[in-house]
């Protein structure tokens, strides 16, 4: 075991190192992030036109949409995760480019060693099943055998785990069919249609979780789709990695209760009239492929109650709003829709508000000593200035000429593309609505002379989105590091579009109305945002990792020094550390030649002496800090950020140890700090800091 232990920790640090030599090597040639930039942006282009002459990018497309939409299905439902979209999106592209191929592999070496073909319905009913079913698991036991993170997941983290997973697998599946599907039933009726069975592939947007196998003249069984069969057998997989210490090793029968339950849905289906009765007679008593998606989302709702429940046990640890009573999905989704609908400003600050805290919850409730250490990596983006301001200048162009607004400046008007558009929308604005729908569907006629008529519509539309968009537009201009890489700037005219449906302005028009009563209303519920210091992502000088800061532009401060440090929040285990240190001590005091004869006791005595005194320590911190009245909240922690930042203003090169201040709380009393800095490329770097009561 500790030899496997060995390779997987060697193969990880390995791959790490990779990380870091190609993160430093971007930083430090600027021309990979344009190349990047300019590769994006052509990749795009081809794509955009490649729809218009291209069938197949068409058929991708079609099914790209449907397979996003069925992730968005499970990102919204699992209320509990801890891990950010590109995290996620990484295990649809393991589904892909992983489990598919090394299914395909394994399928056709089984028939190379013992026979037979991929037609026959002993590899489509019983090999294929089960090989499918178990490969898309690879992600998730991979990802848990080497991710530091790993013993610190959500039941929600396993379930879009398998989720993505499933999606991409579905995805390149799906998408096979429908580039092979020919003849006259697949041009008429669709790619999924036979004679027998009529569609067999439902695809419906009001449906949960579309893309189910089932016919729809006289179905008597069905199937669920790939992502649900492989999230429920994930979820299942975390529902027993937590009762593992509650109940005995007898619970993962449960996940693999699970796999022959999906394995029996999947044969059954694929081997209709064809495999023996008494196959039929068990996958009826199981509800006939009926049963599996309820049963699954009974699973979900139970994994939120779980999670929930336990990050409130541990809710006075976890930073919290006012008067937020109960740690709870309502209040968060609540609040994201709000942001979303009535002021996007905040939307990004309350989903990485509720995600991180939720990550912090889950790593001090179950994180092991590996996961300790972990920082969650914030993605830096790639902005490609010049390709996004070429671009945009090109839509200006076309959109003034066909506004029929001229280039020509006199007098005292300016001559700047951002001054432009906010005439534009002053000149768009006002235009009585039946000007505007006239100029729509000038638009709209215009293009049809061209293209098709939903590219045109789209063209008719966004002239519309952007004369009546100047000020967003106008301030992208002044400002255009906002633009990035491709998906940024989708970001930003989604923003736009957003801005300018009527639905949209309804709910501005509605906030601006009713914002005094709102707003008592969420200051009741404790919604307010405080003000936010700026945070960004720098390499921790001794650890060589990403970790997170606070910063003023000159002084640096480590955020978990505050938020975790002072807090008493250092992940340990303390009850575990206690009894293990425990334990050491009477061996070496009762056993001292067995204790002597390996060597890594005392290594490890020193380790968890160690590990109790940073605890102690930092729970010596949080007594004093609530002492002063500085309690355990993001505008607590806000102010000792902005103290630390104001004393690193007087840090120089020759005053760097044990720099005295004083920290005053709501209550009138003071602490002295004692904090100790490294001047890092010249700038302070906050190191330790202690905290003394004073008796004045």
């Amino acid at each position: 075991m500790n030899t496997i232990w060995s390779i997987r920790t060697g193969i990880r640090d390995f791959i790490e190192t990779i990380h870091r030599s190609c993160k430093a090597w971007i930083e430090k040639y600027a021309f990979i992030k344009t190349m990047y930039a300019i590769f994006s942006w052509l990749s795009l282009i081809m794509f955009v036109f490649s729809l218009f002459f291209v069938k197949e990018s068409r058929t991708m497309m079609v099914q790209y949409l449907w397979s996003f939409y069925v992730l968005l299905q499970f990102w919204f439902l699992c209320r509990s995760k801890t891990m950010p979209w590109k995290p996620i999106v990484l295990f649809v592209l393991a589904g892909v480019f992983l489990v598919v191929p090394f299914t395909t592999l394994t399928v056709n070496t089984f028939h190379v060693l013992f026979g037979g073909k991929t037609s026959d319905t002993w590899s489509i009913a019983v090999l294929t099943p089960i090989f499918e079913e178990l490969w898309k698991l690879l992600p998730l036991g991979i990802f848990l055998l080497f991710s530091r993170r790993a013993s610190a997941l959500s039941l929600s983290d396993y379930t879009l785990i398998g989720a993505a997973t499933g999606v991409g697998f579905q995805l390149m599946e799906e998408l096979s069919r429908r580039w092979l599907s020919s003849g006259v039933l697949a041009e008429k009726y669709g790619y999924s249609f036979s004679w027998l069975g009529g569609e067999t592939i439902h695809w419906d947007f009001f449906s949960l979780f579309p893309g189910r196998f089932e016919e729809s003249l006289f179905p008597t069984l069905m199937t669920v789709g790939h992502p649900v069969h492989t999230a429920m057998i994930a979820l299942a997989c975390g529902i027993a990695y937590r009762l593992r210490t509650r109940l005995t090793k007898w619970v993962f029968l449960f996940p693999a209760i699970i796999v022959l339950w999906s394995i029996l849905d999947h044969a059954a289906y694929n081997g209709q009239h064809k495999l023996p009765g008494w196959v039929f007679r068990l996958h009826e008593w199981t509800g006939s492929g009926y049963k599996t998606q309820p049963v699954f989302l009974l699973m979900l709702a139970a994994s939120l109650i779980a999670d929930y429940w336990s990050l409130n046990k541990i809710r006075s640890r976890l930073p919290s709003l006012p008067n937020e009573p109960l740690l709870n999905p309502f209040t968060e989704l609540w609040n994201m829709i709000r942001s979303l609908l009535l002021d996007r400003g905040k939307f990004i600050y309350w989903l990485g508000f509720y995600r991180e805290r939720r990550e912090l919850g889950f790593h001090l409730l179950y994180g092991n000593e590996e996961a300790a250490d972990r920082k969650e990596p914030i993605q830096a983006r790639v902005r490609a200035l010049y390709q996004a301001l070429s671009g945009l200048a090109v839509i200006l162009l076309a959109a003034g000429l066909f506004a029929g607004i001229g280039a020509h400046t006199g007098g005292g008007e300016t001559a700047c593309f951002a001054c432009k558009f906010d005439s534009l929308q002053d000149w768009w604005d006002r235009l009585e609505w039946y000007e505007q729908g006239a100029i729509v569907l000038g638009a709209l006629a215009l293009s049809l002379l061209f293209v098709g008529f939903w590219p045109a519509f789209g063209f008719a539309m966004t002239t519309m989105g952007i004369a009546g968009s100047g000020h967003e537009i106008a301030g992208y201009i002044r400002n255009p590091k906002k633009l990035l890489t491709p998906e940024n700037a989708l970001g930003v005219a989604v923003g736009i579009v957003l801005s300018r449906i009527p639905f949209g302005k309804a709910l501005g028009w509605l906030g601006k109305k009713g914002r005094g009563y709102v707003r008592k209303l969420l200051d009741k519920l404790g919604s307010r945002k405080p003000d936010i210091l700026r945070t960004e992502e720098v390499i921790a000088p001794q650890s060589g990792k990403a970790i997170r800061v606070y910063t003023d532009g000159d002084t640096i401060i480590p955020v978990d020094k505050i938020e975790k440090y002072l807090r008493g929040k250092v992940n340990v285990n303390i009850q575990e550390v206690t009894k293990e240190l425990r334990e050491l001590k009477q061996l070496k005091q009762t056993q001292r030649k067995v204790f002597d004869a390996d060597r890594q006791n005392a290594e490890r005595m020193k380790k968890l002496e160690k590990m109790k005194h940073n605890f102690e320590r930092s729970d010596d911190m949080r007594q004093k800090l609530e002492s002063v009245g500085l309690h355990d909240t993001i505008e607590n922690n806000q102010s000792i950020a902005k103290h630390l930042l104001e004393v690193g203003k007087q840090i120089k090169p020759g005053n760097t140890l044990d720099f005295p201040s004083v920290l005053e709380g709501p209550n009138g009393k003071k602490l002295k700090v004692l904090t100790t800095w490294k001047m890092v490329d010249g700038q302070p770097y906050l190191s330790t800091i202690k905290l003394i009561p004073t008796t004045t």
